[in-house]
């Protein structure tokens, strides 16, 4: 005990050694339990990890008591101590309410941390641009440097930025003529707004769907001129992406060549006694020109203009700075590992349809008589009245799932697995409607109930980039996709879907959350992941729709899309099942107000898409073993 003692103590006389070892630990804890391994870890995994954390909350309440201790003491050094405080209160918060299952204070912890941490980073963005600004001007002071050139590029940069966005051919000419910081930056956006020249038609259609715009030619077929050149635009993108970054090499060598037939036309001018061209000396008069500062922490850089310097500095800073905050994360929503895995249940199970009981009763209900000869008297005659009730049972007449294995599960599977719903996140809408506890997490639960299949205590969510830590005979067998706006995948994300249903065998269970819109923008998404595959309606006899459950016609809450589901068919299997009428909102409490048969016949429904596409992966996994 006292040789414990006297370690803690020499702990506490050595806080910075500590504070670092404890916040690398902290980092790699972090970046485990958010990327690398989110969902479920092994018990060793979990206890080490939650030490962790516990240790870098112990040490960050020992340095908030410093904090307070030392009122007196450098506020920047305490300032950043409160910062990093709260970092760690902020992530220790997330982290148990997650532990607890508590996903909505979740989400709003981590919406309201993340806000909170932007304008923490704020504060410290701006006393750094008015410390470094101080600096610049008291070296300008010493160096007696008052010299200024940026008058004569005062309003150079709006005119640049209207080239840029409206017209960029025009920018080549117009920018040729310029001072060098205005040229420099014209080549270094010219490839950018190049590309953006290109897709104007594009942005046009975004407000008014131009796209549609079509006219018949003589032989009768009906033409997309919009709709043609940008799908060979997005055809050829990176034949058009490298033409757009040779744009800037081209447009430097014809600026040489223009310098030279200007000097050549000054040199016959001077010959030949005529006045010279005063725009022809902006080219030689560069090197001797005033030294323009391109510093962003000086105030006096030449893009800051003239008139309201410090204000342009400042909003400079701010724009540069949520453009960096909301860039990291984004970059770090798609950083993950290969470690991430997703196991399925042990066990086995037989596809074939839940059985139904029919349990007979006999009623016997009493009759009133009347005698018509006499006085009128009630009696109770032995007259059976024998009625038939036909009470219909469920009853788990086998295992549900896929296998030979023991207890309901698949074949495949590990003791360790168990089912998860996975939704998938998507840029442009609401990918998160009737997320966490309401629709996923009941759905998750009945079809524990319903097929006595181990399951995860809690619903997750995955962006279509982190589809890709997952190796081939790990990944999720299903995603759900739902939402009523608009969906917007990168052409790397769209790849990643592309592979995760053919090369990892993986479905989605797509789900129209409020509108027709909705409706295209899934088929839509679908045509560019399955350009070859189209769409056909999946009959109610289908596998999908008997196994377990028999579904005598498609349940929904409100036909946003039609009545009938569709589903996209590779290689005899299901790798996409939409359902146009809004299921998740039969799953979510209060089941939207529909009566109950059809709030039971889409947990149904949801259970047969579920059971499905594990099975069809049991049986990828058992074939793939046997290949072996």
């Amino acid at each position: 005990m006292n040789r414990l003692l006297e370690l803690l103590q020499q702990v506490v006389r050595r806080p910075v050694p500590v504070t670092a070892v404890t916040a690398g630990l902290w980092a790699m804890a972090s970046a485990d339990w958010l990327w690398f391994r989110p969902g479920d870890t092994g018990t060793v995994t979990s206890i080490l990890r939650n030490l962790v954390f516990l240790a870098a909350t112990v040490v960050a309440v020992a340095w908030s008591r410093w904090t307070i201790r030392n009122r007196d003491g450098n506020p920047v050094v305490r300032s950043a101590v409160l910062t990093a405080v709260y970092v760690i209160g902020w992530h220790m918060a997330v982290y148990v309410t997650g532990l607890l299952g508590w996903n909505v204070l979740t989400t709003q912890l981590a919406r309201v941390g993340t806000a909170v941490l932007f304008l923490v980073g704020l504060m410290w963005v701006v006393y750094g641009v008015e410390v470094a600004s101080q600096f610049h001007e008291r070296l300008r002071r010493l160096s007696a440097d008052v010299g200024d050139g940026a008058t004569e590029l005062d309003g150079m940069l709006a005119k640049l930025f209207l080239w840029t966005v409206l017209f960029p051919p025009g920018l080549i000419l117009w920018s040729r003529r310029q001072k060098y910081p205005l040229r420099w930056v014209a080549v270094v956006v010219l490839p950018i707004s190049s590309l953006h020249f290109l897709y104007i038609p594009s942005w046009i259609d975004q407000l008014i769907g131009v796209t549609r715009w079509s006219f018949v030619v003589g032989d009768g077929t009906r033409v997309y001129p919009v709709a043609d050149y940008l799908a060979g635009l997005n055809g050829g993108f990176w034949f058009v992406l490298i033409a757009c970054l040779l744009v800037a090499p081209a447009t430097w060598k014809f600026w040489q060549w223009d310098f030279r037939r200007r000097i050549a036309a000054d040199v016959f001018d001077e010959r030949c006694g005529t006045d010279t061209d005063p725009v022809d000396r902006w080219w030689r008069n560069d090197l001797e020109s005033i030294s323009y500062s391109w510093n962003p922490l000086d105030q006096n850089a030449w893009y800051y203009g003239m008139h309201s310097r410090k204000l342009n500095q400042s909003v400079t800073a701010l724009v540069s700075y949520s453009f960096a905050f909301a860039l990291t994360f984004l970059l770090l929503g798609q950083i993950g590992g290969c470690s991430e895995i997703y196991e399925m249940p042990a066990g086995g199970g037989e596809q074939q349809q839940i059985a139904q009981q029919v349990k007979v009763q006999k009623v016997i209900k009493r009759k009133y008589v009347v005698n018509p000869f006499s006085a009128i008297l009630f009696q109770v005659p032995p007259i059976d009245d024998i009625k038939l009730q036909l009470t219909e049972l469920t009853h788990h007449a086998y295992k549900v799932g896929y296998g030979q294995g023991k207890g309901a599960g698949y074949a495949g599977g590990t003791k360790f697995g168990k089912v998860r719903f996975i939704r998938l996140e998507y840029s442009g809408g609401d990918w998160d409607q009737d997320f966490g506890i309401g629709a996923d997490m009941n759905m998750l639960i009945e079809y524990n109930v319903r097929t006595q299949q181990k399951v995860h205590n809690k619903t997750e969510s995955r962006t279509v980039a982190q589809l890709k830590n997952f190796p081939v005979g790990k990944s999720p067998p299903m995603v759900y996709l739902t939402g009523q706006k608009s969906i917007s995948l990168s052409r790397n994300e769209v790849k990643t879907l592309r592979n995760y249903l053919t090369e990892k065998h993986g479905m989605i269970f797509g789900d129209n959350g409020g509108s027709g819109h909705f409706h295209n923008q899934f088929l839509s998404m679908m045509r560019q992941v399955l350009p070859t595959v189209d769409p056909v309606p999946v009959p109610l006899d289908d596998v999908i729709h008997r196994i377990p459950y028999q579904i005598p016609f498609l349940p929904y809450v409100a036909p946003h899309g039609g009545q009938v589901a569709l589903g996209w068919k590779v290689d005899g299997r299901w790798v996409c099942y939409y359902h146009p009428g809004d299921i998740g909102d039969a799953w979510a409490d209060g089941h939207a107000g529909v009566k109950p048969e059809i709030f039971e016949y889409c947990f149904q429904l949801g259970t047969n898409v579920i059971n499905y596409s594990h099975a069809e992966y049991s049986k990828w996994l058992e074939a793939r073993k046997e290949s072996k």
